[in-house]
């Protein structure tokens, strides 16, 4: 291995010694190879191959490689020399060698250039140069410190005494840092200079903590060496140096100025000296001068007190207070007093130890005059104004200034009297005195001019004194001279003006209006007059002067009467040829209707207008002109006797502004009144109206016991002349001498809102709109007007014998009972829609009054203050809809809105009659009284059952009225047979409104709205009705309302609330706001899993209360939606005054919480059924409807198609309608099926003999009693082998939840027997059910079938006998069980069209299963041939059944009493479950 160590000077050379071995001496040569680990041709200089030579004895050869220098500072390098190839020879160990390049030299060094530096102490700065050799092409940081010697160092932040130099700490702050390519840095140390003699003193500079780079050896560090300073202290004595000097505290200045009136004086202390770092302190004091001017206490404050100076502090300043003389300032001149330094500690006294406070006052103390206001503002008429002059200062002279004038607009001796800039205008002030006026005089006149200026100037001060006056800031003032005295104006001399109508029309009443011009006249003023109509009319009660024409204008002179122009609709051109004081002449030419006339007009007042129509009335205005020097004119306007008797009237006269623009006009208008001789206030009623309730009318003494009316019925006014008023005995006289006719009273009523929870009540607000049925100006007030909590008063006014209307008295107002009511809510408080029921039937040809028509019955629950609406159209804007307006008329021809005199159909809701029939007697007071309530109220509340609180609307109607008016349609639901007949449905759409007045509603109603649709089924013969096909079944639609504006349904069945708020606050309500994380929601209680979506609709562009309209809508739908609703809406307030803007800018607060309550429910479609109980029966598909509690509503699950082999349930509840709750149970005792023969619709109508599925009929094709709760052992297991699997939810262990509500219950059956029949068979269900009260529940199951002793009687016997006999009984008499049905026996029955999906029936043999061995004809009729077996064994089974006949009716006679008896206590069917024999194929029925 051979080292070599590179230089950034040179270049190196390795020597490569090579020695040969040989045995015998000899030549021989070898080859040589470079083996470079290293950078060739850039550390070393590289050779190829090279053969050395050895000659003979030579044993040692060398070989030279050159080193290159980079100047770069590298880690160690290396490389090989490798011998091979030898010749005549051999390699011996080692045959390579390595050569390392290493590279100290190129190494980045620092290094301080000298060991030892010497200097003065008086240098300053010293700066040590450090500098770097080597590689330089990198950064490189270094810490240059110092290190005490004999020489102290001391911190930068504190200077201690006695220190030479300014330390090097070492650490970051010491770095000296070289960058890029710089070899050279100063290390910086500051050397301190003091004042004391030391010796020679040494300190040492190090480097240490290089980066980048090395410490070289010369040099890392160096020696300072402080020479000693021979400027400093010599030896005086033993060689001891003396002490440094003490710093000296002196004044920064000898002599200081102040004025009196600067109130205090800044003196600064100085101390100097080269050693600060002692504190030091010294004291200063006040003291007089010689000779004594200003005195301590009285031209200033006295002061002895010590100033502290900190280490390092040179500077101290404080104050000495200076008094001014300011209560009674005295001019003195100039003052002094001294401050001195004493008692110096650590210091010594310099110069100036003692400076001097010269005072001066003759500034402040001065006598000082100037004006006291800058503006004075004056009238012309005042005659002088006196500007005050004030003066300040030493007031013991007298003192003198010179106020005199200087013009603007104001001229000199025009406006006013001059003062000259001479001692003439010379204000003297007296000792003592500190304000005295300035006076000028001003000159008026008579003409009007506008605002003039002047100044007045203070100048020349003079004084006593020997320091003499000086003149203030405020040297003049500005006058400004006004006339408003002078200025013209116009106006009315009075503002009232009183007079009496003429007596009759021969006699003419004249007001006379004087017009006045005060100020200046001088100029010419055209000013107009006109009247305008108040509660007078023009033309009927007085002669107007319009602005509408213009007829020249009139000149008169002063105190000229202006005549009136009577002449009307006068298309006049006219030039004013003479005037006088009563005379006015207009020549010129005119048209007076449709003749022409021409000629001289001339009027006198005495003389009387022309006769024409008052509607020929001439529209004239006035023109006055004032002239120069006029100050007056009259207006005179005739009053007119316009035979009517009224109030006092008034009409208005206004002047208007002054063409000429030269007077001002004031008092623009006049009022005249016109009074009457015999005013209409004479009569009045002598003591206020009473409101009662209808039902105490006979006894109004009872009002003061109940002083709340009931809620739902009529209030009545009750005025001072009724003689059913309590104290009529002692009002009775006084409206007989009055005159009172009380029959011809006038009436009015006001209603509020009811009063919120919260106590705040509504304004009460006049009821002016009617109905087609009530009047809002009767005596008594129908309840649709107010609710249960609304405020109630009535205003009533008199009127005489002789029609003449008197004044108006309020009644007190009454609060409508929250508790008593005829028919209050279930809950209370809470307004909504109730369920109600409608049934659609067809009468037949038997009914006696409506044959062969559809009867249309409404029947729903009555709340107090509701207004039922039926009509088959939609139904909207109600302000409309519900008025006496005939707009109605044309858009519901099928309600109950019309009058029975309004109806275009054949029958309507309403007729003539005004009592229910069915009430006997008059169960309420006055319920059906017309003089009290009018006979259009009568008819409509005809329809209402107070009793049950119960509305029913019946009307009857034609096909075509339904098809064309009503708003019907068409749909067929399947074929019968072979296209002969068509199953046809009738659908009626019907909007039922429950209407509520609302004083905040829109159009003063709130409504909830709820629709549905009527469907009546029937068969028709042909199968094309119409020419242009049959239209497909629409979708029903259900809507419905909420307060306080509306709520309806949406086609989704969503909830939709529309719903107004007004903020009581002055600010808005907002959906969101940036400030705040909350929003404005809806959500239920009641309905915890539904969601609301709320937005606001419109806002009224206001903060002050505004109303604005929200709407939400829920995100589900669901069935009944009654219950609680929370409302939070964002309240954002504003300031009171700001105004409205778009973006709204509010401040956000707290959300307010709306509790509303909701009663609304989807109606489901009503069944039409008779005898029902007030029940609903429904099929369904689903079992886990049929196990519900039905609060969810079943929807369209109610009308669904069954597939073969689907189970059906039925469920048989009672009606919601009638409110039942959970007070009564519902128990299902039979079921019967039954199919129609050629298309037949099962009908149960017992006086027609109809009897549905419970009585054998012609028209029925098949019958089977599938349960029976007495008697099962009786039921129809199966049809064509197919088992109907019947049973009641009281014998399925599965249906138990049904079986525990009360009024409920149901069974399941399934649909697989039921294709047996061919298509086109419709299938029926039929129930017979008891609805008992709780009280009677427990009566039994039912009663025991009399088809129980058919079935024991026939037992073993012949069963096609027994078929032929049952059969027959039930055509002549009625079956027992229609006997028991009937809301007398509680029992009631139902039936449903069972809807069966035959799209994917199995098919079925072409003959049709025959029950019991008896073959319907229609399926006999599809054999093709007729077997001789067929024939004998039909011909043997009719022998047979002929036999058994005979023996039935034998035993039957004997077993007749028997058998009656028991019938009479039997409620079930007493026909055996066997289809008809003698059915009629021709039977078709609607």
């Amino acid at each position: 291995m051979n080292f070599i160590s590179t230089s950034s000077n040179t270049t190196s050379q390795i020597r490569l010694v090579i020695f040969s071995l040989f045995e015998k001496a000899g030549d021989g040569d070898l080859d040589k190879q470079i083996i470079f680990l290293n950078r060739k041709d850039k550390d070393f200089r590289g050779k190829a191959q090279k053969q050395v030579q050895f000659n003979p004895g030579q044993t040692l050869a060398t070989w030279r490689v050159r080193i290159l220098s980079d100047g770069e500072h590298e880690q160690s390098e290396s490389f090989q020399i490798v011998l091979s190839e030898p010749v005549m020879a051999v390699l011996e160990f080692p045959a390579a060698s390595t050569v390392e390049i290493i590279d100290p030299g190129d190494e980045s060094t620092v290094f301080i250039p000298q060991s030892t530096y010497t200097i003065e102490e008086d240098v300053g700065e010293l700066f040590i140069p450090v500098r770097r050799s080597g590689d330089v092409s990198q950064e490189l940081m270094v810490i240059c410190y110092t290190q005490q010697g004999t020489a102290s160092g001391t911190a930068p932040t504190s200077v201690l005494s006695y220190s030479d130099y300014i330390s090097r700490p070492e650490d970051h702050n010491s770095i000296l840092r070289f960058d890029k390519d710089e070899r050279e840095k100063m290390c910086r140390i500051v050397i301190i200079d003091d004042s004391l003699y030391e010796e020679a003193e040494t300190f040492d500079v190090l480097l240490s903590m290089p980066m980048g780079g090395r410490i070289g050896a010369e040099f890392p560090s160096t020696r300072i060496t402080i020479v000693p300073d021979k400027d400093d202290g010599k030896e005086t004595f033993m060689g001891i140096p003396p002490l440094p000097p003490e710093p000296a505290f002196y004044f920064g200045n000898d002599v200081y100025f102040v004025d009196e009136s600067a109130g205090y004086i800044e003196v600064r202390v100085w101390r100097t000296g080269t050693d600060l770092s002692k504190a030091a302190s010294v004291t200063v004091r006040s003291r007089k001068s010689e000779p004594v001017t200003a005195e301590a206490g009285v031209d200033y404050v006295g002061i002895s007190r010590n100033l502290d100076f900190s280490p390092g502090v040179n500077m101290q300043t404080f104050r000495v207070v200076i008094l001014d003389d300011l209560g009674q300032p005295v001019l003195e001149g100039t003052e002094k007093f001294e401050l001195v330094l004493r008692m110096p500690m650590n210091a010594a006294l310099g110069e100036p130890s003692k400076t001097t406070i010269f005072i001066n006052d003759s500034v402040s103390d001065l006598p000082k005059m100037q004006f006291k206001e800058s503006v004075y503002v004056v009238n012309e008429n005042d005659g002088q104004i006196s500007a005050m002059i004030y003066r300040s200062g030493d007031i013991r002279y007298t003192s003198t200034v010179r106020c005199y004038t200087r013009q603007g607009s104001a001229q000199v001796m025009m406006d006013f009297e001059e003062r000259p800039n001479t001692d003439s205008s010379v204000v003297t002030f007296l000792p003592g005195e500190t304000e005295k006026p300035c006076t000028l005089v001003l000159m008026d006149d008579t003409f009007h001019e506008e605002e003039e200026e002047l100044r007045l100037v203070l100048g020349t001060p003079r004084s006593d004194s020997s320091f003499g006056a000086s003149i203030g800031e405020q040297n003049e003032t500005l006058i400004k001279i006004r006339d408003d005295a002078d200025k013209a104006v116009i106006k009315f001399g009075e503002t009232k003006f009183s007079v009496s109508e003429p007596k009759d029309t021969r006699q003419l009443a004249v007001v006379k209006i004087p017009v006045l011009r005060l100020g200046d006249t001088s100029k010419v003023s055209v000013v107009r007059v006109h009247t305008k109509d108040g509660s007078a009319t023009s033309g009927e009660d007085y002669h107007p002067i319009s602005e509408a024409a213009t007829l020249g204008y009139l000149q008169f002179p002063q105190e000229r009467h202006l005549p009136l122009v009577k002449y009307y609709h006068c298309q006049c051109s006219a030039q004013p040829l003479a005037s006088s004081e009563s005379v006015l002449e207009l020549a010129g030419t005119g048209s007076f209707g449709h003749g022409e006339a021409s000629g001289i007009f001339s009027q006198k007042p005495p003389l009387q207008p022309p006769s024409m129509t008052k509607s020929l009335a001439m529209k004239t205005q006035y023109e006055i002109e004032f002239k120069e020097g006029e100050t007056q004119h009259f207006v005179e306007v005739e009053v007119l006797f316009d035979g009517v008797r009224e109030m006092r009237e008034a009409f208005t006269v206004h002047l208007k502004p002054d063409e000429n623009m030269v007077a001002e006009i004031q008092t623009t208008k006049a009022i005249v009144y016109i009074e009457e001789m015999n005013s209409m206030a004479d009569v009045t009623f002598p003591s206020v109206p009473q409101v009662a309730s209808l039902l105490i009318y006979d006894d109004i003494s009872r009002a003061k016991d109940r002083t709340s009316p009931v809620a739902g019925y009529p209030v009545i006014c009750i005025t001072a002349c009724n003689p059913k008023y309590e104290d009529f005995d002692k009002t009775g006289s006084i409206c007989a001498s009055e005159n009172i006719n009380n029959t011809l009273t006038q009436y009015r009523w006001l209603v509020s809102a009811p009063t919120g929870p919260d106590g705040v009540t509504s304004p009460m607000k006049e009821v002016d709109f009617d109905t087609f049925f009530t009047s809002s100006k009767m005596i008594t007030l129908d309840s649709i007007y107010f609710q249960a909590g609304s405020r109630v008063q009535c205003a009533a006014r008199a009127v005489n014998s002789d029609g003449n209307e008197g004044l108006e008295l309020m009644s007190s107002i009454v609060t409508i009972s929250t508790s008593e009511g005829l028919c209050q809510p279930r809950i209370s408080g809470v307004v909504g829609a109730e369920p109600f029921s409608a049934k659609l039937r067809y009468t037949g040809p038997e009914d006696p009054d409506y044959a062969n028509l559809i009867k249309l019955t409404v029947t729903m629950p009555h709340i107090d203050g509701m207004l039922p609406v039926i009509s088959t159209r939609e139904l909207s804007n109600f302000e409309l809809t519900l008025s006496p307006d005939g707009t109605r008329v044309g858009n519901h021809k099928c309600s109950n809105l019309l009058d029975y005199t309004e109806v275009k159909t054949h029958h309507g809701f309403l007729t003539d009659a005004t009592k229910n029939p069915d009430v006997v007697g008059e169960t309420i007071p006055y319920q059906y009284s017309p003089t009290i309530r009018g006979f259009n109220t009568l008819r409509f509340y005809r329809n209402l059952n107070l009793e049950a609180c119960l509305w029913e609307f019946v009307s009857y109607y034609d096909m075509s009225e339904l098809l064309t008016d009503c708003g019907g349609t068409i749909g067929t639901d399947g074929q019968v047979l072979n296209l002969v007949q068509s199953y046809v449905t009738l659908r009626v759409p019907l909007y039922v409104s429950y209407v509520f007045h609302s004083p905040v509603g829109v159009g003063g109603w709130q409504h909830f709205d709820l629709q549905s649709e009527l469907r009546l089924t029937f068969v028709y013969d042909t199968a094309i009705l119409w020419k242009d096909g049959i239209g497909s079944p629409p979708e029903a639609e259900l809507q419905g309302s909420l307060y306080p504006t509306s709520m309806r349904i949406s086609e989704e069945g969503r909830l939709v609330v529309n719903f107004k708020t007004e903020a009581r606050f002055h600010g808005l309500f907002v959906m969101s706001h940036p400030a705040s994380s909350l929003t404005s929601m809806v959500m239920s209680a009641d309905h915890p899993g539904l969601t609301f979506s709320l937005s606001l609709i419109r806002s009224e562009p206001t903060y002050n209360q505004p109303v604005q309209q929200w709407s939400f809508v829920s995100d589900f739908a669901v069935r009944d939606y009654s219950g609680t609703y929370t409302v939070k809406l964002i309240s954002c307030t504003t300031a009171p005054h700001q105004e409205y803007s778009l973006p709204v800018i509010c401040n956000p607060r707290e959300p307010i919480t709306f509790d509303l309550d909701i009663r609304f429910q989807q109606v489901s479609d009503p069944v039409a059924a008779e005898f029902s109980l007030n029940t609903q029966m429904f099929l369904l598909s689903k079992k886990t409807l049929w196990l519900s509690d039905g609060s969810m509503g079943f929807g369209q699950e109610s009308d669904v198609a069954f597939s073969e082999g689907d189970v059906i349930y039925g469920r048989v509840m009672v009606d919601p309608v009638q409110n039942l709750g959970d007070s009564f149970y519902c128990s299902i005792e039979k079921v019967f099926l039954c199919t129609g023969a050629d298309g037949y619709v099962p009908k149960y109508n017992p006086s027609n003999t109809e009897y549905g599925c419970l009585a054998d009929s012609p028209s029925l094709l098949y019958r089977f009693k599938i349960v029976d709760k007495a008697q099962p052992e009786t039921q129809a297991t199966s049809f064509g082998n197919v088992l109907f699997n019947a049973k009641l939810a009281i014998d399925d262990p599965e249906a138990i939840p049904l079986v525990k509500q009360p009024g409920s219950d149901g069974f399941k059956v399934d649909s697989t027997p039921l294709f047996q029949v061919s298509l086109g068979r419709e299938w029926y269900v039929h129930t017979i059910y008891t609805v008992r009260s709780k009280e009677n529940a427990n009566r039994g199951i039912g009663k025991r079938s009399v088809e129980h002793q058919y079935h024991l009687l026939f037992s073993g016997g012949n069963p096609g006998a027994s078929t032929q006999r049952r059969q027959k009984r039930g055509v002549e008499q009625d079956p027992e069980l229609a006997k028991d049905i009937g809301m007398e026996n509680s029992r009631g029955t139902n039936i449903q069209h069972i809807a069966l999906d035959r799209t994917n029936k199995k098919q079925v043999s072409q003959r049709e299963v025959a029950v019991s061995g008896v073959l319907p004809r229609e399926l006999n009729n599809q054999s093709t041939g007729i077997s001789m077996v067929t024939i004998i064994g039909g011909t043997a089974a009719i022998f047979l059944a002929i036999c058994l006949i005979a023996i039935i009716i034998l035993l039957l006679k004997w077993k007749q009493n028997s058998e009656n008896k028991e019938a009479t206590n039997e409620a079930g069917s007493n026909e055996p479950m066997m289809l008809p024999h003698n059915y009629n194929s021709d039977s078709s029925e609607v």
